[in-house]
């Protein structure tokens, strides 16, 4: 990491410094929830920050792609990926679940190095076995996401932005 930034998985006895990244959800969940999601394994957060700043965090954890959760189309881009002996009614994937970017800090780059962190943790030490990421991201994000290469896991929802946010994948086959 360049400036002295480290990425360091939150820990319970971790001291948060103060973060604000403008979303009162994102800052509610790292501030209040990430540490409980962690002791109960629903999800893993990871920090940037350097020595005097919380710059960035987000949490990942396991997820799937399943072709019920997805349009025909999409599922046969994704299934073309794989060998057809290795068809299967869904794939492991690793969810971003939150991610935010303290506000002093935004316009950085600071979200695509994460999304870059991610993809290289998941193929060059890819524990689990996962083909994909999925976010649920918020429409305001959306361009970012397409930015860094992720797709629309159902074109459909593109319609109905009555929901807060629209599922997105990235396929990391893609870059072996």
């Amino acid at each position: 990491m360049q400036n002295n930034r480290r990425i360091v998985r939150l820990t319970q006895d971790y001291v948060l410094k103060p973060f604000d990244c403008g979303n009162a959800d994102l800052n509610d969940f790292l501030l209040n929830d990430a540490k409980q999601y962690a002791s109960h394994l629903l999800a893993v957060t990871y920090l940037l920050e350097d020595e005097t700043e919380l710059l960035a965090f987000f949490s990942v954890s396991n997820d799937r792609i399943s072709i019920n959760e997805s349009d025909k189309a999409t599922w046969r881009k994704i299934k073309k990926e794989f060998p057809h002996s290795k068809h299967r009614s869904d794939y492991p994937a690793v969810k971003i679940g939150r991610l935010g970017v303290n506000i002093h800090h935004q316009n950085e780059h600071l979200g695509r190095l994460i999304i870059n962190f991610v993809k290289d943790t998941f193929i060059t030490n890819n524990r689990t076995g996962c083909a994909f990421i999925t976010v649920d991201a918020l429409w305001s994000a959306v361009p970012f996401y397409q930015k860094n290469g992720f797709k629309f896991l159902k074109p459909s929802e593109l319609t109905n932005q009555e929901k807060e946010t629209v599922t997105m994948y990235y396929d990391l086959t893609q870059l072996l």
